[in-house]
């Protein structure tokens, strides 16, 4: 059995692909070519755990609003690609967090915009009947508890009973700290429990159909 679980974002969208009793973390990492001595080391000790770090170096220097909005849409088309060619061709389900719908601005407005580039790519290469979205809510239950924020989500993963999960180098190096909690963590944790919401919705549909 093969799952996929993506938390999607603009900077940093994390994938979690489960693989039988094997796990897979994928960071789609935006920065800049010439990174800082403390982000190369941070990058370091996740590629040194067996995360898979594709950056993407695209930025904009666009002054007004329509070249700004153009060159996301743009952005978003690309970083969709990037992502779901990254996928398994044969997956058994992939999901995606849905959308916060208290979140407000416009930073939550580009995010859905980019998780709808994502979803209409998933939907192209896996059609509907391998397609999950799931609120966030449903992902946070899934971790622990519908309301946890995210330290809470931080201790449901390091605090897990998943042996799969226990023996990914990932985990491990967090839960011994030489891993530290700064981006893209948190967005691969997420990802793990999106994983985790699709694997559980897959089972409980062959349960079904048995």
């Amino acid at each position: 059995m093969i799952t996929v679980g993506i938390d999607m974002s603009k900077n940093s969208p994390g994938v979690c692909i489960r693989r039988g009793d094997e796990l897979t973390f994928v960071s789609f990492l935006r920065g800049r070519e010439k990174e800082s001595k403390k982000a190369a080391s941070h990058k370091e000790t996740l590629y040194a755990a067996g995360v898979k770090v594709i950056p993407n170096h695209r930025s904009s220097d666009a002054k007004e609003y329509t070249d700004q909005e153009a060159w996301k849409i743009m952005d978003a088309s690309l970083l969709a690609d990037t992502i779901v060619d990254s996928l398994p061709d044969d997956v058994d389900a992939v999901g995606i967090e849905g959308f916060s719908y208290g979140s407000k601005g416009n930073s939550a407005l580009d995010i859905a915009g980019y998780a709808y580039c994502v979803r209409k790519k998933l939907f192209e290469r896996y059609g509907s009947s391998k397609f999950c979205v799931f609120s966030p809510g449903n992902v946070k239950k899934t971790a622990g508890k519908g309301n946890a924020g995210k330290e809470e989500i931080m201790g449901f993963f390091l605090n897990s009973s998943d042996p799969v999960l226990r023996e990914n180098p990932f985990w491990r190096g967090l839960s011994e700290g030489s891993i530290t909690n700064e981006k893209p963590v948190d967005d691969l944790v997420d990802s793990y429990y999106v994983q985790e919401c699709t694997r559980l919705h897959f089972e409980s549909k062959m349960k079904v159909t048995i």
